[in-house]
């Protein structure tokens, strides 16, 4: 499912013709078209970072059946008269009532055998048997009802009565919980109980009605209404059965499936059909593909049904509720229909047993775009479509949605929210890197044969995805699916000696202190000449030093050459034989070549994490943006001569804004932009750059510009005027801070009595602790969990510098 929303104007629907080239135009980082983004859902109780179940109904009954007749022949009343006749099945002994979802609807009697009672109260109806239920004896009731449905107080979700339509959004954004099945049918309203379902559906002599399944019959009543009766043989939970009811022509076509013929049935009016048809012109595309990587469809037929709804779609089993807006003729709503029509595999096949693991159902549907954009336009298309979520969500997803999120156990609030769609998407693609193609998709395709018509958690994708593939895949669902915030390898150096190159690596972090284990680090060497070696290491923890084998001395190492894993970092690679801009949209960057002496390869990267410290604090007090810093390299780059223009901006809103919050929030006077050539050399202020403030140094917002661009590091910064201009006091004896280094217990000795005050900082000079020291022996504990470097300065009572120095913190 895909709601529309405004937050950040983001297309997510990408108009191919343009291979999702996002420009970078001055100063405003812009993107064109309409965001969009989520929905789908039902409540849990969150334990820790897991979410349970806590609807227990279907351990006592068992929904078999259930046949939905209903009257909507009368549209201007906007109402309905009908009844649901349900099958069920007792799972223990004693039971003797049952508690339905239904919610809206006057309920004018319940029929069936040792039916004693009914009461309706509020979203609930609740039936009374004169006797317990037998194991084994299927129960059958009909609820008679009657009223206008409800929708959705939000807007999104319910039944709409509008242009001549009428139909259902199986979720409410407003409703507690999301799942709006109950609205319409008496139900068990949650993930985890799934029945088949029939439907007798009267509408006007002038209307067609689609519902989930196959149409068995169409009948015509003595008054001209008309009588459809569909049914659907496999069994889906509340929220994905609908009806759609409109002047419909059929578009009816077929493709060939893995176990034969797939029926398409496309539902639109006479004037729509031909937009239709030409906005669907690769769904046949999207089907084989998702058969290939998911396995085979399991329903009977593949429908849309299109609606005079702009909010959004709802992937309703065999039969999806789509905007008309969006088969417009064109192909730039191409992602939100492999997106629904992914939703048959995740989410109507196999269904996310919460709402707190809806990342199951929206991050792989997400996750499909990708492939079906490889599939139909090449990996550069998946590869674009990725890197787009992925500069959002360490862009803004964090801001958005308070906190870098894990997709697994999400709150109520944020069922729908971006974690779950596109950090869910990047997390699937992880998932593929980790595993490998072979190893990926074939077990998925058993997975989806396992669970076929189940509900499922991220235990039951773990457990079964490690066993099925034998890859322990625990380290990576503790890192991406129960934890937030992301990782990145970056390769600090590297050294070759005959036949092998050992490569020096180290692992950083954005939105989370615990170091990923077992990452796979993929690279490509390149010598001189341009020939190249591809291989894969793993490393844990921070640092790595791993010899690999070559055939060549290579002059330059590039590190997740294919985008194979979604980290924090976003690439661009252009090869450069000629003048001219260069946009590059992932970096924030303009880049202009103005002079080529000879061809030359280059790779700018854009860092979502920290900077290495500043070796020499003392001397340099510079606080680093520890959102981002970029790195330019390459080989050849002695051949041209570069000139470009990097943005800042601190403010909390808008397009373009989210960038440097923690360095430039009121004055960018103090901002200077740093460089460094290499990794092993120290940070000093870059000599070949102007600052451009646009005429206001508070407005948070301005840009540098590099008349030369060289290769090596760049990072903004701010000069702490404080520390430079702190007056030092004389340092005093008998002051002592010990163990160094420590695992976060550390002991101030003042046997003088006086130091007054402790603080300790991070490299980038964020204030960590400040602890008050008494004379003697102080003894506390470092409240840090990161291992690393931090700094530390003893205060007088006149808060003047008696020490200051380095506490290395090795958990």
């Amino acid at each position: 499912m895909i709601v529309f929303r405004s937050k950040c104007n983001f297309d997510e629907i990408h108009d191919m013709r343009s291979l999702f080239v996002l420009p970078l135009f001055f100063f405003v980082f812009q993107v064109q078209g309409q965001e969009l983004s989520p929905s789908c859902s039902h409540r849990g109780i969150h334990v820790g970072e897991r979410t349970e179940v806590d609807d227990f109904r279907s351990d006592s009954i068992d929904i078999l059946h259930t046949i939905i007749s209903i009257d909507f022949s009368n549209s201007s009343a906007q109402s309905l008269v009908g009844n649901s006749a349900i099958t069920f099945s007792p799972k223990m002994e004693g039971v003797n009532r049952v508690k339905f979802d239904f919610e809206g609807l006057i309920v004018d009697s319940v029929i069936g055998s040792g039916v004693q009672s009914f009461n309706h109260l509020d979203s609930f109806l609740i039936i009374d048997y004169s006797s317990p239920f037998a194991l084994g004896q299927n129960r059958e009731l009909t609820v008679y009802y009657h009223g206008s449905p409800l929708k959705d107080a939000s807007g999104w979700g319910g039944f709409y009565f509008t242009g001549g339509f009428i139909f259902n959004l199986g979720v409410g954004f407003a409703a507690d919980p999301h799942s709006y099945g109950r609205v319409w049918f008496p139900c068990f309203d949650n993930f985890i109980e799934r029945s088949t379902f029939e439907f007798f559906i009267t509408t006007a002599s002038d209307k067609r009605a689609a519902c989930n399944g196959a149409l068995l019959s169409e009948s015509i009543n003595l008054d001209s209404s008309k009588v459809f009766h569909w049914k659907l043989d496999q069994s889906i939970p509340s929220y994905l059965v609908c009806v759609a009811i409109g002047s419909y022509e059929i578009v009816n076509d077929v493709v060939a499936g893995e176990n034969g013929a797939i029926p398409i049935q496309l539902y639109a009016r006479a004037g729509d059909t031909n937009n239709l048809k030409s906005s669907f012109i690769h769904l046949k595309d999207a089907i084989t593909k998702f058969e290939s990587a998911y396995g085979d469809y399991k329903f009977n037929k593949v429908g849309f049904s299109l609606v005079p709804f702009n909010g959004g779609a709802m992937e309703h089993a065999t039969n999806i509720a789509y905007p008309i807006s969006a088969a417009n003729g064109g192909l730039g709503s191409e992602g939100l229909m492999s997106h629904e029509l992914a939703h048959m595999w995740w989410g109507d096949n196999i269904t996310c047993q919460t709402d707190g693991d809806m990342w199951i159902n929206e991050g792989w549907a997400s996750f499909s775009v990708y492939l079906f954009f490889e599939e139909v336009y090449g990996r550069e298309a998946y590869k674009s479509a990725m890197l787009d979520d992925l500069v959002y969500m360490l862009r803004y997803g964090h801001h958005f949605e308070e906190g870098f999120r894990a997709v697994s156990g999400q709150p109520h609030e944020y069922v729908y929210g971006d974690h779950v769609y596109k950090k869910g998407a990047l997390v699937a693609h992880n998932l593929r890197g980790y595993m490998g193609d072979e190893a990926f998709f074939s077990t998925i395709e058993k997975f989806m044969d396992t669970y076929q018509f189940k509900s499922v958690s991220s235990d039951t994708l773990e457990n079964f995805f490690s066993q099925e593939s034998g890859i322990d895949l625990s380290y990576f669902f503790r890192d991406w699916v129960y934890h937030g915030g992301y990782n990145v390898v970056v390769l600090d150096s590297f050294d070759y000696k005959l036949g092998s190159t050992k490569l020096f690596l180290q692992q950083k972090l954005r939105g989370v202190q615990e170091f990923h284990d077992n990452v796979p680090v993929f690279y490509k060497m390149y010598d001189q000449d341009l020939n190249e070696e591809s291989g894969m290491v793993e490393i844990s923890g921070k640092y790595a030093a791993i010899e690999v084998p070559s055939s060549f001395e290579p002059v330059y190492i590039e590190m997740n050459p294919n985008n194979e894993l979604a980290q924090a970092r976003t690439s661009e690679f252009r090869s450069i034989t000629e003048t001219g801009f260069l946009g590059l949209d992932y970096m924030l960057w303009q880049v202009t070549i103005d002079q080529v002496v000879d061809s030359a390869w280059v790779w700018f990267d854009q860092l979502w994490t920290y900077p290495d410290p500043i070796k020499d604090w003392s001397n340099k007090p510079y606080r680093m943006n520890d959102n981002r810093y970029w790195r330019v390299s390459g080989i050849g780059l002695e051949n041209v001569e570069i000139s470009s223009i990097i943005f800042y901006n601190g403010k909390s809103s808008g397009n373009t804004g989210y960038l440097d919050i923690s360095l430039v929030s009121e004055t960018e006077d103090s901002l200077v932009l740093l460089y460094r050539s290499t990794p092993s050399a120290d940070w000093n202020e870059y000599q070949f750059y102007t600052k451009n403030v646009l005429g206001d140094p508070t407005n948070a917002s301005g840009y540098v510009e590099l008349s030369k661009t060289l290769p090596g590091e760049y990072v903004f910064a701010n000069v702490d005027q404080s520390v430079l201009s702190a007056p030092i006091a004389k340092k005093l004896k008998n002051i002592r801070v010990f163990p160094n280094p420590t695992n976060g217990q550390i002991t101030v000795m003042n046997e003088s009595g006086d130091i007054s005050d402790m603080r300790v900082f991070s490299l980038d000079g964020k204030l960590i602790s400040e602890t008050s020291i008494d004379s003697g022996y102080v003894q506390f504990e470092l409240e840090v969990k990161t291992s690393g470097v931090y700094l530390y300065e003893l205060l007088n009572e006149d808060q003047k510098m008696i020490e200051k120095g380095k506490i290395v913190l090795q958990k």
